[in-house]
């Protein structure tokens, strides 16, 4: 005789159901407690107002903003980030320009590794006093979008002296300069945030390492060089 095979069924002393079949839910049923499909109400985006555009521009900033509602509210996949990451190009202050010419960064997996040797680094004092006096490098990250302003580092929007700052350290559009204090990154890595209507959340972790005998930094730091906030860490 066949066995019969359950794929459906409760465990953990009816605590957890396991489906391993279909589940079907009949037209008119509702889920409590569980979002999108299924519940009375559904999973609704922000509301947008019908467009009264008369040229073709207005009519795709509206288009725009309701593909964005719709990516903020989970109905739509949200865009995809493009992170880059690398030494500030053109530092202003003559310390930061040594420092870099002793580091390289790589990004792998949402790691960016900085490698030097921190002995080696010079210190200075922040133009920010609260700052401090510390080993600092420019980091370029670029975001992939345009506009930075649009875009949040650990919940805080970038502004217009974020722009500046990036353009003033020749980093490309799209990009923010970050100040890192190399010596506390070495013993701790950073984790930081990045988010934007219609990209959702993205994280980063920046870490410092020390460089090997088979590490070209040393040789030509300026290879691995890409696009960086004017936030000091």
């Amino acid at each position: 005789m066949d066995s019969i095979v359950t794929k459906n069924y409760s465990t953990d002393e009816g605590n957890t159901w396991v489906i391993g079949g279909k589940l079907v839910i009949e037209d008119g049923a509702e889920v409590e407690g569980l979002s999108g499909a299924g519940q009375a109400s559904g999973a609704a985006a922000e509301n947008q107002a019908a467009s009264n555009a008369t040229a073709v521009a207005a009519l795709k900033n509206d288009f725009n903003a309701l593909l964005i509602k719709l990516k903020n509210a989970g109905i739509m996949i949200p865009d995809t980030w493009n992170i880059t990451a690398g030494l500030a190009p053109t530092p202003t202050e003559e310390v930061l320009v040594s420092n870099k010419e002793k580091a390289s960064v790589s990004l792998v997996d949402g790691i960016i590794t900085v490698t030097v040797d921190v002995d080696e680094l010079t210190e200075s004092a922040s133009s920010e006093p609260s700052q401090g006096t510390h080993k600092w490098l420019a980091l370029e990250i670029g975001t992939g979008i345009n506009d930075i302003t649009e875009v949040k580092y650990n919940g805080s929007p970038l502004t217009a002296q974020d722009v500046s700052d990036a353009q003033a350290t020749g980093c490309a559009t799209g990009s923010f300069v970050m100040y890192i204090k190399t010596e506390e990154v070495a013993e701790t890595p950073k984790a930081i945030a990045l988010s934007a209507d219609g990209y959702g959340e993205t994280s980063l972790t920046i870490q410092v390492v020390a460089p090997t005998d088979s590490d070209p930094a040393e040789d030509d730091p300026e290879e691995d060089d890409q696009p960086s906030t004017n936030t000091a860490e």
